[in-house]
């Protein structure tokens, strides 16, 4: 059974990426957000030319730029896990339900794609 803790570290795939932040996926588990708020600090976006609809963040330091690949191994840590009521109807149209949703965070030394500390 996979259940994580807040403050435990694990390694994911990028899924998606937007404006609101990272998806991960773990393979057997997709409702892994970053939200740009929990992004390494300066990152800015850029549209990804590679993926239509998608973007590429990119982590400023120390004068050189780090980009959030699609083929990275990313370190996050769990900030929260929450257990979304199980909604009574569901129309065909939205997200299909997630009995679990983490939220991650980057910002802090060794997380991130696994690239940019080797």
């Amino acid at each position: 059974m996979f259940r994580p803790f807040v403050g435990e570290v694990i390694s994911a795939k990028l899924k998606e990426s937007d404006t609101n932040g990272l998806r991960l996926t773990l393979g057997f588990f997709d409702d892994i957000y970053i939200p740009v708020d929990a992004l390494p600090k300066p990152s800015h976006h850029e549209p990804d030319p590679e993926h239509k609809g998608q973007i590429v963040w990119i982590w400023e330091h120390e004068g050189g730029t780090y980009p959030v690949e699609w083929t990275d191994e990313i370190r996050f840590r769990v900030v929260s896990v929450k257990y979304p009521q199980i909604p009574v109807e569901q129309s065909n149209d939205t997200k299909p339900f997630a009995p679990m949703v983490i939220t991650g965070s980057l910002n802090a030394d060794g997380l991130g794609p696994l690239a940019w500390w080797v």
